[in-house]
């Protein structure tokens, strides 16, 4: 593949970024991963950093990603501040402990942990639509009013998202979305506060990525520590395009559409990420 064509995946991994966290609030991060998983190798970029370089690019592009689609799900009216303040803390802390992680891991590592968290979180979507769908056959009650989880239940979402995320280059949509979907909330509100927190998660492990990279021996010449120059313009650049049209259809089609096609985009990002390069 030559290096045009690798700069068009960049491109076209970066619009795919933008939609789907303006669409779920994932940040990006899914998409960005397997993508360059892909095209880092055919730059000549050893496996030994190619997982390393892949999930800190992400990070740092999920935060410009992230920002811009925060702001256009507050200018919708979809962002609760004080719900957002209220899982702020335990998502730092989380975003503390994965980013300082994952610099330590072997890529190999870092690889399966990724394959096994989203594989995990399709079983759990599954599941949990299963349980939703019955119950709203058994019952005429209407769904209850949103209510703010337990300090211990933030917590625990809070520390796992911000881990997870650190580690995975994955935003935080995958736990806060249905998350606060099982607490009452309206999918729109859900992505909306689920992307403010992936942009912390962005820019607070993206800087951890990029200083325990750079002492790292072997990285192209193009990177800084682990955020990988050429990726990064380039995927911010189609980000900031798809984006604003995520948002647009988040709003135009019904929920159940929506949890579709986020079970979609789980598939085609774990098939992507099992089949041998």
């Amino acid at each position: 593949m030559t290096d045009v064509a690798v700069y068009g995946v960049y491109l076209l991994a970066g619009i795919v970024s933008g939609l789907v966290s303006g669409l779920f609030g994932l940040g990006g991060g899914l998409t960005i991963v397997p993508a360059l998983a892909v095209a880092l190798p055919l730059q000549g970029v050893t496996d030994e950093h190619v997982m390393h370089l892949a999930i800190g690019t992400s990070l740092v592009v999920m935060f410009i990603t992230a920002l811009y689609t925060t702001y256009l799900r507050s200018r919708h009216g979809d962002l609760n501040w004080r719900l957002f303040w209220h899982l702020l803390p335990p998502v730092v802390l989380g975003t503390a402990i994965g980013a300082f992680t994952g610099g330590l891991l072997p890529g190999p590592v870092l690889r399966v942990f990724f394959i096994c968290f989203v594989s995990y979180m399709l079983v759990r979507a599954l599941n949990r639509h299963y349980r939703q769908s019955k119950r709203m056959t058994t019952s005429d009650e209407p769904d209850p009013d949103p209510v703010l989880p337990s300090r211990v239940s933030r917590l625990t979402s809070g520390v796992t998202t911000g881990l997870t995320g650190a580690l995975l280059g994955a935003g935080a949509a995958i736990i806060t979305v249905p998350y606060l979907q099982s607490a009452g909330y309206r999918i729109q509100t859900a992505s909306a506060i689920a992307a403010a927190l992936s942009a912390v998660i962005g820019i607070g492990a993206g800087a951890g990525y990029v200083l325990s990279g750079l002492g790292a021996a072997g990285l192209p010449g193009a990177a800084i520590g682990y955020l990988y120059l050429p990726a990064f313009v380039g995927m911010a650049a189609g980000a900031l395009v798809g984006s604003p049209l995520g948002v647009r259809i988040s709003h135009r089609i019904k929920e159940t559409t929506q949890f579709w096609l986020f079970l979609a985009y789980l598939t085609v990002v774990l098939i992507s990420m099992v089949l041998p390069k």
